[in-house]
């Protein structure tokens, strides 16, 4: 894939979220708009959520995001 900024070459890669006692996980999209949760922060119950890749151009640094159905390497 070439970057749309610049034409360099980008790489394939993820955001890190970090929760609870700093446990690690890939960054989601989230279907809807946020509902509040005393709990939680966010309720997240049935909902549509999807892992988000993210894409880095070698040469200038721009990221572009994608939430497809098919991220398998998840």
């Amino acid at each position: 894939m070439n970057c749309p900024k610049c034409q360099g070459t980008m790489e394939e890669g993820f955001q890190v979220d970090y929760g609870h006692y700093n446990a690690r996980k890939v960054t989601e999209w989230v279907e809807g708009e946020p509902q509040p949760s005393f709990w939680s922060g966010v309720s997240l119950g049935g909902v549509a959520r999807l892992p988000i890749q993210v894409w880095r151009c070698q040469s200038c640094g721009y990221l572009e995001s994608y939430a497809r159905q098919t991220t398998a390497k998840l």
